[in-house]
C-alpha cells in the first residue's frame, strides 16, 4: 500500500464516529445523485452496508487496506462484481438474515444498465475515500448506526412525508435503548426497529454492565423494507449473535413474527443444501484434477493490484582493467 493511501485514509476517519457516519452519508448522498439521481436509494446503501461488513470480517487490518486500495483501483464494472461478490459471501455467512437483506442486494442478480454501475462506482469511491473500512473489525461500526445516518440523509423530507414515515433521530433511539437494560437471556421485542438503533443502545448498555448481548433474543420489525435490511446487516455489525429475527410486515400484529420465523428457517435450509452441492462439485473437480477457472472478478482485481516498485538501478561497472593507467593516476594524485 502507498504512503499516500495510508495517510488520506488516516485523515478521513474522524475520531469521533457520529462525524465519521455524517460525512460518509454526505459524500454518499452527493455521490448518488451527481450521477444517477434515481430514488433507487436502496443501491448506494447496499454499497455502504457491505464495505462495512468487508471491514468487520476483514482479518488483519493489512490485508484490509490492500483490498481497499483494489477497490479504489477498480473500474466500474469491477466494481460491481465486488458489490455481487462480497453479498454472495455475506449470504453464506448469514443465511439467517438473507429474506431481509435481499432488500439490498437483489439488484446485483441482475445486469445493471452502465448508468447505475457508474453510480455504484461513484459512491462506493466517495465511501472509500471517507474510510469506511477505517474503523476494524467487530468494533469497527458496532458503536454507531452507520446506515440509520445514511438512512436519514438519502430520504428526502418530501418523500417520508409522503409515505408517513419519520425517522427519529439517532441518538434519541440509542438513549433509549440504553434504558431498557435487559438481562442475560431475555427477549428483546422492537415491533417498530428501524435501523434497529434501539438495539445499539441495549447492547452497549448490556456490554458497560459486563454482560453478553449475544444472550438474548432479539426481535425486530420494520413496515419499510429497506429499513428493516438495514436493521438486518446492523444486527450483524454490532455483534447480536444469531438469536436474532428480522421481520417487515405490520408491527401491530403478531403475524409477522410468524412470518419471519418461517422465512429465516427456509433461507437457513436452503444454504445448507447449497453448501453441500458446492462441496459435492469442489470434490469432482480435486479427483478430476480440473483448474479452478478464473472468475471476472478476479481479472478485474488481478488487473487493480499495484504494481511491485521497480528494482533499484545496477551500481555502475567498474572501470576496465585493460584501460585504466594506474601510473597515470598515481602522477596526478587522484587516488586521495
Amino acid at each position: 500500500m502507498t504512503t499516500t493511501t495510508v495517510a488520506r485514509r488516516a485523515n478521513a476517519v474522524p475520531s469521533d464516529p457520529r462525524e465519521h457516519a455524517r460525512a460518509i452519508a454526505e459524500a454518499v448522498d452527493q455521490a448518488w445523485h451527481s450521477r444517477y439521481g434515481g430514488s433507487r436509494v436502496e443501491v448506494p446503501m447496499s454499497v455502504v452496508a457491505i464495505l462495512a461488513v468487508l471491514a468487520r470480517e476483514a482479518p488483519d487490518p493489512d490485508q484490509l487496506d490492500r483490498v481497499g486500495e483494489m477497490a479504489e483501483r477498480l473500474d466500474h464494472e469491477g466494481f460491481w462484481l465486488l458489490m455481487q461478490r462480497l453479498w454472495c459471501e455475506f449470504a453464506a455467512l448469514r443465511p439467517d438474515l438473507n429474506p431481509r437483506t435481499k432488500h439490498l442486494w437483489s439488484w446485483t442478480e441482475d445486469e445493471p444498465d452502465e448508468t447505475t454501475k457508474r453510480a455504484v462506482h461513484a459512491v462506493g469511491q466517495a465511501a472509500l475515500k471517507r474510510g469506511v473500512l477505517g474503523r476494524f473489525g467487530p468494533d469497527g461500526w458496532g458503536d454507531y448506526d452507520l446506515l440509520g445516518t445514511l438512512l436519514q440523509q438519502m430520504k428526502s423530507h418530501g418523500g417520508r412525508k409522503g409515505i408517513g414515515q419519520f425517522l427519529t433521530p439517532v441518538d434519541v433511539t440509542e438513549l433509549i435503548g440504553r434504558m431498557a437494560g435487559p438481562k442475560e437471556g431475555e427477549r428483546v421485542l422492537e415491533p417498530c426497529a428501524g435501523t434497529g438503533t434501539m438495539f445499539l443502545g441495549v447492547a452497549r448498555a448490556m456490554r458497560e454492565s459486563g454482560l453478553d448481548p449475544t444472550t438474548c433474543e432479539w426481535w425486530a420489525n420494520d413496515l419499510d423494507p429497506l429499513a428493516a435490511a438495514l436493521c438486518a446487516v446492523n444486527v450483524h455489525l454490532w455483534g447480536l449473535g444469531w438469536r436474532v429475527v428480522v421481520g417487515c410486515g405490520d408491527g401491530l400484529l403478531n403475524q409477522w413474527m410468524h412470518e419471519a420465523l418461517e422465512h429465516r428457517q427456509i433461507a437457513i435450509d436452503e444454504m445448507r443444501r447449497a453448501w453441500t452441492l458446492a462441496r459435492q462439485i469442489a470434490a469432482v473437480r480435486s479427483v478430476l484434477e480440473l483448474p479452478t477457472p478464473e472468475s471476472p472478478l478476479d481479472r478485474h482485481m488481478r488487473k487493480a493490484r499495484p504494481k511491485p516498485p521497480p528494482p533499484p538501478p545496477p551500481p555502475p561497472p567498474a572501470p576496465d582493467s585493460s584501460t585504466f593507467d594506474a601510473d597515470a593516476v598515481f602522477r596526478q594524485g587522484r587516488l586521495f
